[in-house]
């Protein structure tokens, strides 16, 4: 690879990251800013105020660093949807993948089974609040945008305040609803369902298509204008590059706020019950994958509002290992509603079976037991339509519990890789980047060593199966209560 320098921006449902990465010297330095309650409060985001985290927080690591920029790599997260007026100004804040304020219009759309299916098979996305296309249709019903503005989204407003360009990766544009699948083009029976024009829409490109710096931008970072600025990719599919797992057979597995497992292929992957989900990546590769709404959300939510912040959260997986695992309550992880198997958007989620002398510990340990638990149904079916993968790598803010990755190995009983790429969705920027200048003729190339291999322990094979016996029980019988 040639010496050059990477500045990968991230940003994510909490924070803006920044990344300065060199092929010879590996990662020279990484800077994050959470997100002030009044920019973000994950349902939505103040499109402006994302964009101000973003350049201060790179700002502050390209001074720090005091290194030339070669090409900046961009990501993101998927499923968000920003109005825009006829002028291209913001109308609304950003509404974000865990917004189901449209799960009533989805709901009734989805109960017909036949126009169910044919969107799915269009699209790989299902009838579900999370999607921007059902988000465009109930906010159009109740008069909340401009019918002859723009559909933007988070990653397309950050990529055009940087370039003053407009455009937008098929990768995140295969997260909407509103672009076919297997031709990669904005579907114009889509567009016409909803009453949209593709000229409201931004214009398609691969990946790795970059456009330069603009001159405000770069003067405020400290950069010359000019810089290649590759188009932004999603977190989910930057895992997946990240992770180097573009091969076949290598499934990653990211549990941070949401969860998810992906595996690419070659070919889109519809089965014909749409429990799971199919997105682009780049290079013709499709990700066929299942996502989880709850994850290391429902544990900060336990963490700060339940608890209100006064145990650490590994304090609490002390107490949680100490729990009789039996006599825990069980957790249905749907804070935020369902995504995949069930795509019940108004799911609710809660405890099941407390008792008077459940403690602090069995409620923690509940929460990531029941975590993992949907991630576990999700892998079933995946296994079903994909075959066993040879490998399973892990990424996310559990890798900063040891416990919680032991869980979740005792609870597949399959051998877990941690990474030994930190920021995985970040390097994932930083490959596209690379491709794009480039330093690297294909992101299968970008093949990161194994991390820890987490080994299941079979003794817990039983309990779990128990456990997790129960936990689809409870699945079922709290089914369609929201709809």
């Amino acid at each position: 690879m040639v010496s050059v320098n990477i500045l990968a921006l991230e940003v994510s449902t909490s924070s803006a990251k920044a990344m300065i990465y060199s092929p010879e010297k590996g990662i020279r330095g990484v800077f994050s800013i959470p997100y002030k309650d009044t920019v973000n409060d994950v349902v939505s985001q103040d499109p402006d105020g994302i964009y101000q985290a973003v350049m201060e927080c790179a700002r502050a690591l390209i001074e720090r660093e005091g290194c030339e920029i070669d090409a900046i790599g961009l990501g993101s997260t998927w499923h968000s949807v920003l109005f825009l007026d006829r002028e291209r100004k913001p109308i609304s804040r950003i509404k974000t993948w865990a917004n189901t304020e449209a799960a009533p219009t989805a709901g009734r759309y989805r109960k017909d089974d036949k126009l169910k299916r044919w969107f799915y098979q269009r699209t790989g996305c299902m009838v579900h609040s999370i999607y921007p296309v059902w988000k465009y249709l109930h906010a159009k019903q109740h008069g909340q945008i401009d019918p002859q503005g723009y559909l933007s989204s988070q990653p397309e407003y950050v990529f055009e305040k940087l370039t003053g360009q407009i455009g937008v990766s098929r990768s995140v544009a295969s997260g909407t609803g509103f672009m076919n699948i297997h031709t990669l083009e904005w579907d114009e029976e889509i567009l016409d369902f909803v009453g949209l024009m593709a000229s409201q829409l931004a214009p398609l490109y691969e990946l790795d298509h970059t456009m330069p710096l603009s001159e405000e931008a770069a003067s405020r970072l400290g950069l010359k204008a000019g810089i290649p600025v590759a188009l932004p990719g999603p977190d989910g599919a930057l895992n997946q590059v990240g992770a180097g797992a573009m091969g076949r057979g290598i499934m990653t597995m990211s549990v941070g706020t949401s969860g998810a497992l992906r595996v690419a292929s070659p070919v889109p992957v519809l089965p014909d019950d749409p429990s799971t989900w199919c997105y682009y990546v780049t290079e013709g590769k499709r990700l066929a994958g299942a996502a989880t709404s709850g994850a290391g959300n429902c544990v900060q939510w336990f963490g700060k509002k339940l608890n209100r912040g006064s145990i650490s959260y590994g304090a609490l997986d002390e107490l949680a290992s100490k729990v009789d695992a039996l006599d825990a309550p069980i957790f249905l992880p749907f804070l935020y509603g369902e995504r995949c198997p069930g795509w019940e958007d108004s799911r609710a989620g809660g405890f099941i079976g407390l008792k008077p002398h459940h403690e602090v510990g069995h409620l923690h340990y509940a929460i990531l037991e029941g975590v993992l638990f949907n991630l576990y149904q999700c892998y079933v079916v995946l296994e079903q339509l994909m075959g066993m993968p040879r490998e399973i790598r892990i990424s996310g803010g559990i890798e900063n519990s040891r416990w919680w990755l032991q869980m979740a190995a005792d609870i597949f009983q399959r051998e877990i890789y941690t990474s030994n790429v930190e920021h995985a969705s970040t390097m994932g920027a930083v490959a596209v980047a690379l491709k794009a200048i480039g330093a690297l003729k294909s992101l299968e190339e970008f093949n990161p060593s194994q991390g820890e291999r987490i080994v299941p322990n079979e003794s817990m094979a039983r309990l779990y199966a128990k456990r997790f016996e129960r936990y689809m029980e409870w699945y079922h019988k709290t089914a369609n209560r929201g709809e």
